[in-house]
């Protein structure tokens, strides 16, 4: 068993004076894969009145409203996460899809295009470069090992607002863009695919981890397989999803919007993580 701290800090800065901030936060760990939520805690500030609510994919997020003027807004999420040890570290071959039992099952919406992730003639071009097997479950597992081969992780590239016909033309990104290629490869051969928004967490004494995003794929059987497109890798015992969806919109850590006179700065972001196998970790502060 391991206990495992995380601390996600985003800082909101506003040149001249937010008069009201209205924000989803979607920072609260899901439970499952062999982890349970032990704790969680969410700080703001200034006052905020705060509620949550589970969205459609059934998301926890936390709606922060700030009523008083303000120039900037603070908001600190803590978890402690155990891991029980069941999380598979390999990844079986999916069972494919029978089309007619999909056309009526809820993990159809996952195979349609989504606004993030729309159908262009750029994914299908990619699909003949990799050269991908014939077989959909082995295809999507190739496509998951060498996006790294023709795309290039490169942070400050592009942005939450940079389009997927724009990565695919640039060939670079972060692990947003990895997941959106990814998504848009397996929705064009057949699967049901959906976004997760997480945590990368390191093993005990490894550097520390950071926010990640990866893919799920939705198998015949219903069961969902993680990969992840950035580090050409299953989804294993180190990723702790917090939120699904259908691309990055549906599952953005912190999104929402503020009245004022002037646009705001891009956030601030930290995150910090621990894994203690030993016991309980301090939470940082």
């Amino acid at each position: 068993m391991a206990m495992i701290s995380l601390t996600h800090s985003t800082v909101q800065r506003y040149p001249a004076p937010a008069r009201r901030s209205r924000n989803e936060v979607r920072l609260q760990p899901r439970d499952g894969d062999g982890y349970r939520l032990v704790e969680f805690d969410l700080e703001v500030s200034p006052s905020a009145e705060i509620d949550s609510e589970r969205d459609y994919f059934d998301n926890t997020v936390w709606l922060v409203s700030v009523e008083a003027e303000h120039r900037e807004l603070a908001i600190t999420a803590r978890s402690v996460i155990e891991w029980e040890g069941d999380h598979p570290d390999e990844l079986s071959t999916p069972v494919a899809w029978d089309a007619a039992e999909l056309s009526c099952h809820p993990a159809l919406e996952f195979a349609l295009p989504s606004p993030g992730v729309p159908r262009l003639g750029e994914t299908r071009a990619l699909i003949r470069e990799l050269d991908l097997p014939a077989h959909p479950a082995a295809a999507v597992v190739e496509a998951n090992h060498r996006l790294r081969e023709v795309f290039t992780y490169q942070a400050g590239t592009t942005s939450v607002a940079t389009s997927l016909q724009e990565v695919l033309s640039l060939r670079t990104g972060v692990c947003q863009d990895f997941a959106h290629v990814l998504l848009a490869i397996a929705r064009e051969l057949g699967w049901p695919a959906r976004y997760v928004s997480g945590y990368l967490v390191p093993e005990v004494g490894a550097e520390p981890g950071e926010s990640h995003a990866w893919v799920e794929i939705c198998a015949g059987n219903g069961r969902w397989f993680g990969y992840d497109p950035t580090h050409g890798c299953a989804a294993g015992p180190g990723h702790i999803a917090v939120a699904v969806g259908r691309d990055y919109g549906d599952a953005a850590p912190v999104r929402g919007t503020f009245m004022s006179s002037a646009p705001g700065l891009a956030p601030e972001v930290s995150v910090i993580t621990r894994r203690d196998a030993r016991g309980g970790p301090e939470m940082d502060q």
